[in-house]
């Protein structure tokens, strides 16, 4: 049975622009697309009236014209399935369940509720930590310069890492594009001043390389059409990815990476690009990682 590609919508304007994307990459990979929306019960003991013309009470039926603003969008794209799923219960973990069997699961970073200045709501920020699929966050572009034809990939020689380089080349030859796997380092002396006075900057570079190459090694033969630029570049992180997403079509990165906690689910580094992309970003989890 084909998985399909499931995306999340509560009728905000965000939440098409991820159906967009979504629609997209479906008709790439031939996956169905599956829209859900979920609805949160009426908590009260008051009688909610059926909206006119439809069976449901109040929050179900404006939950399918949700499903059907966006189905509508979706069915723009030629030769698509499109299912709609409408769930009633918590929002975050009606998602994941629905996420179980997906390909990927798509989500704006935030939608109608909440509070509006945060730069990634609590649904997309759990789905992110805990689905069982890889998670697209699609920000809505208002950037309206066009991007380079490429994917990149955050790479640090963990084993979360090699997995997200394997996801990201299967993207790169899906969009017949090239990919950019980018390895950023800094000292880790903060402010400057603070760091040894002899240090080889050379040394590092060179070391990032092999870490790269060697990430890469496992991968490349089993996409030999893609094109492979690496890069190494002295910088935080999470700042140089946030950057290289703003000018690509995709940024991936692993759920995790060498540093911090074990038990976290998503690392300070994918977290914090989580929150500031500027650009479509995977978070890629490995396999049987809970």
């Amino acid at each position: 049975m084909n998985k399909s590609v499931v995306v999340g919508v509560d009728g905000s304007a965000a939440a098409l622009y991820a159906v967009d994307w979504a629609a997209a990459e479906a008709g790439r990979r031939r996956l169905p697309l599956r829209i859900v929306h979920v609805t949160v019960r009426w908590e009260y003991d008051v009688e909610a009236p059926a909206e006119s013309g439809m069976e449901a009470a109040r929050p179900e039926a404006a939950g399918l014209q949700v499903l059907r603003v966006a189905e509508e969008r979706a069915r723009t794209f030629a030769s698509l399935r499109v299912d709609c799923r409408l769930g009633v219960g918590p929002i975050p973990l009606t998602l994941l369940q629905e996420a179980e069997d997906a390909a990927l699961l798509v989500l704006g970073p935030h939608g109608t509720g909440g509070l509006t200045r945060l730069l990634l709501g609590s649904v997309s920020r759990q789905a992110a930590e805990h689905a069982p699929c890889p998670v697209v966050i699609v920000p809505h572009d208002t950037d309206t310069r066009p991007r380079r034809p490429e994917i990149v990939v955050g790479v640090d020689g963990s084993a979360g890492s090699v997995d997200a380089v394997g996801f990201a080349l299967e993207e790169a030859s899906l969009r017949a594009v090239g990919l950019r796997a980018i390895h950023a380092w800094t000292h880790p002396a903060y402010p400057p001043e603070m760091r040894p006075v002899h240090y080889d900057g050379a040394a590092v570079e060179r070391e990032g390389a092999r870490l790269l190459s060697e990430s890469l090694a496992g991968w490349r033969s089993e996409y030999p059409d893609v094109p492979v630029l690496e890069q190494v570049t002295q910088g935080a992180p999470a700042d140089v990815l946030t950057e290289a997403s703003g000018a690509a079509e995709l940024l991936v990165l692993g759920a995790r990476g060498r540093g911090g906690f074990p038990g976290l689910r998503v690392g300070s580094v994918s977290h914090a690009v989580l929150h500031h992309t500027r650009g479509p970003l995977i978070v890629v989890r490995r396999a049987g990682c809970a």
